[in-house]
């Protein structure tokens, strides 16, 4: 949507929407005020007094716009005759940038009229209106295949700074695609970017977020059962793996028993490269039934297997990895994955501690 139409929308609704207020009496619409840092200007006449509204209309609601915006407005307000009052509009806004908008004591509004509009008595707030303008594939690019191998590369350690270039070339990806999720992370704040390079500001909130959308089911799934303890069953499958050359690693609560020393489960989960039935064939597991389950993922991306260590002499995926498949679990996955993020993920990132090879 162009932003002349998005302009003319915004208008619109904002106009039908203090229509409603029975304090107001006249509006009055400027297009393309000169020296007013919006783009345009709504002047409404309650009698005693005439609040002008300053409107800046942007194509993206991301966080980084709104505040962009909202600091233009508050500049520029003063230039304003009367009672100024900024207000920031887009197609969808998200949460984060409304959250900008009420610390600066601005407004916002968006293209299902979806918004906040509080000053000098009059007070108008709707919200949970369905908004088609939603960017869900912005979000799904974020978190796909090759975009999420940067990602991995970033929260792996966020305390470093990273050229675009290194980054891409640790990540296995173009530097295109590092410059899209720059681009991603930026705009949402999640990140900051200068001449020193890419840093996460925010890499709890990039994880949690990413364990909201992501799913193990991405990966082949195939389930089978043994009844060996899963701690040995754990050693010796790595054992077999290992003499078969096939790269493998413990993932899951697997993974978060010997990262966070968790309460062991009883179901094992690896990921393995290769043929999946010839290896559980060599190791001896069984089609799924009574005894330990174990399941072997065959991975979607050989970007799981990012940032692998070896923990009591047997490959584990890394924190992060362990923490996104727990996420993506029923159950109490959701829960273990909390107690990875306390015990080891937060801690590696205050003291700069992960270091584990590729």
């Amino acid at each position: 949507m162009k932003k002349p139409d998005i302009g003319q929308s915004i208008q619109d609704l904002l106009l039908q929407s203090l229509r409603e207020v029975p304090v107001v009496h006249k509006l009055d619409l400027k297009i393309d005020p000169a020296d007013s840092g919006a783009d345009f200007v709504l002047d409404a006449d309650t009698g005693p007094v005439t609040h002008r509204i300053l409107v800046a209309v942007r194509s993206s609601g991301q966080p980084r716009y709104a505040r962009e915006a909202v600091a233009l407005l508050l500049m520029q307000s003063g230039r304003s005759p009367g009672s100024a009052y900024p207000v920031f509009a887009a197609p969808f806004i998200s949460k984060a940038a409304a959250e900008i908008c009420l610390q600066a004591g601005a407004g916002h509004i968006d293209l299902a009229g979806n918004c906040r509009l509080a000053f000098d008595g009059i007070y108008i707030e709707r919200q949970g209106r369905p908004n088609r303008f939603v960017s869900k594939r912005a979000l799904r690019s974020l978190y796909e295949t090759r975009s999420s191998r940067v990602l991995r590369a970033l929260l792996f350690d966020p305390n470093l700074k990273w050229k675009l270039a290194d980054l891409s070339v640790a990540a296995g990806v173009s530097i295109g695609q590092v410059f899209n999720v720059k681009k991603a992370l930026v705009e949402r704040e999640w990140a900051v970017f200068d001449k020193e390079g890419l840093k996460p500001a925010h890499p709890e909130r990039i994880l949690r977020d990413w364990g909201r959308n992501y799913t193990c089911k991405k990966n082949a799934l195939y389930n089978f059962h043994s009844p060996e303890p899963p701690a040995e069953l754990e050693d010796r499958l790595g054992s077999v793996f290992s003499e078969m050359g096939l790269r493998h690693a413990l993932t899951s609560f697997s993974a978060s028993s010997r990262l966070a020393s968790t309460a062991r489960q009883a179901d094992v989960y690896a990921y393995i490269e290769g043929d999946v039935a010839l290896a559980a064939a060599s190791a001896k597991l069984e089609p799924a039934g009574p005894g330990s389950r174990v399941t072997l993922m065959r991975p979607y991306d050989e970007g799981v297997f990012f940032g692998t260590q070896e923990v009591e002499g047997i490959p584990v995926v890394s924190p992060i990895q362990a923490y996104l498949d727990l996420a993506g679990l029923e159950g109490n996955g959701t829960e273990e994955a909390e107690l990875l993020l306390s015990r080891v993920i937060l801690p590696e990132w205050r003291h700069g501690e992960i270091r584990a090879g590729n």
